[in-house]
């Protein structure tokens, strides 16, 4: 009878135990983030922000594309043969993160907590995140046509195939998006510097760079919706968009491997040396006297400025693998390299075409000289404006046609 007793006590005793869930941190997986600091996820989400100037180092097609640099190796993408864009990168490391920022700063449960209150005023934190946002959207319609907007990134809630706007739709709703975030800015507390490697938390570069932002879309409607990109455009304007240098949106890598600027990574660190300066460009700087050319690149060991010609046949490549073209300037290909994104002199120069279509009470021309000034200061160039503006081929002269693609050559 004691035998029998003294084993139901064991049982008893084994059973309790069993059910006991108090086993300290054992359930807790250290190498997974249980509170999600905004701080953070704002730093992982910046490490792609420059794709769309520069995408790495292996297919960066934003660069080839419109020619402004050419393959010297290979002629792998120089060919306009990309069959598939791939927005998984852009979708999960980039909007994702910007949607829960957003979401933590909204929540009643999370916004009031210190891994969310450490980043800065969470309306800053709401705004930065959402002009980003449309940043990133901007560009993945621009290159795609309708993609998935309105219902992305919802795979948590059970939508799993979420429908693809239009661009018309996501251009209308990324207007409406930014102008609510430029009034959240709060410029009384800005973010912490430290994590906000962009503008270091100054909430006026932020709200310099939403309204450019709404300036850069509302150009690209003057053939299709004209009066209701005249509308956003001088909206955008009044408000201030980006016109000096020191605002300039820019990528700043670091002196190390893990975060180095991927021309120095292709050239330096793998020795390969893929991509020069293309014909295109060069022989537009040569033919303009652009001062900008010697910022831009080096002349060959015969001291001449030859770019590679774009889209060579592979049987004509060897030809011009003996060096005769000139390089990248070694600026460029520093391990910690900045690329930059928006230039006040792009900014600018988009200002100087809505005036000359009537868009804003702004002299066109003023603005036209500053876009192009605010460039050679950029590069830290010794120019003469009135000089280099009299040519022919820049002078602010002719149709409303003819200026804008003046314009649009010095953007």
């Amino acid at each position: 009878m004691k035998t029998i007793k003294l084993l139901i006590l064991i049982i008893a005793g084994m059973i309790l135990l069993s059910r006991c869930d108090d086993f300290g941190s054992v359930n807790v997986d250290p190498n997974k983030v249980s509170t999600p600091d905004t701080r953070y996820l704002f730093m992982y989400t910046a490490l792609y922000v420059p794709n769309f100037a520069w995408v790495g180092n292996y297919d960066p097609w934003n660069q080839l594309y419109p020619q402004y640099i050419a393959e010297r190796l290979n002629i792998q993408y120089s060919n306009y043969a990309m069959t598939e864009f791939n927005t998984s990168g852009y979708y999960r490391r980039m909007i994702r993160n910007l949607d829960d920022i957003i979401q933590l700063c909204s929540d009643e449960k999370t916004k009031g907590a210190t891994w969310v209150q450490a980043f800065g005023k969470i309306e800053n934190q709401i705004a930065v995140a959402r002009t980003l946002r449309a940043y990133a959207y901007m560009h993945l319609t621009d290159a795609l046509g309708m993609i998935p907007y309105s219902e992305a990134n919802k795979a948590l809630e059970g939508l799993y195939t979420p429908k693809y706007d239009t661009q018309e739709f996501i251009y209308t709703d990324l207007d409406k998006e930014l102008n609510e975030a430029f009034t959240q800015f709060d410029v009384s507390a800005g973010l912490d510097g430290t994590f906000d490697i962009f503008y270091k938390g100054d909430m006026n570069k932020w709200k310099r760079l939403n309204a450019t932002l709404r300036m850069m879309m509302a150009i690209k409607l003057s053939k299709v919706a004209p009066a209701i990109g005249k509308t956003r455009f001088a909206k955008a304007y009044a408000d201030g968009g980006i016109t000096a240098n020191t605002d300039l949106f820019k990528y700043a890598y670091l002196p190390e491997n893990a975060n180095a600027n991927p021309l120095w990574e292709n050239m330096i660190l793998d020795g390969r040396w893929d991509f020069v300066p293309s014909a295109t460009i060069i022989d537009q700087l040569k033919a303009y006297h652009d001062p900008r050319l010697k910022a831009y690149t080096v002349p060959n060991e015969n001291g001449e400025y030859i770019g590679l010609p774009y889209g060579l046949r592979k049987d004509d490549l060897p030809s011009w693998q003996t060096g005769s073209y000139c390089n990248f300037h070694p600026k460029y290909y520093k391990q910690d390299a900045a690329i930059t994104i928006i230039s006040p002199s792009h900014a600018l120069l988009l200002c100087a075409e809505a005036a000359v279509r009537g868009w804003i009470g702004a002299d066109a021309e003023s603005l036209y000289k500053a876009g192009i000034e605010a460039s050679f200061s950029q590069h830290e160039l010794e120019y003469d404006l009135d000089a280099y503006c009299a040519q022919q081929e820049v002078e602010f002269a002719g149709t409303e046609e003819q200026k804008i693609a003046k314009i649009a050559m010095q953007r």
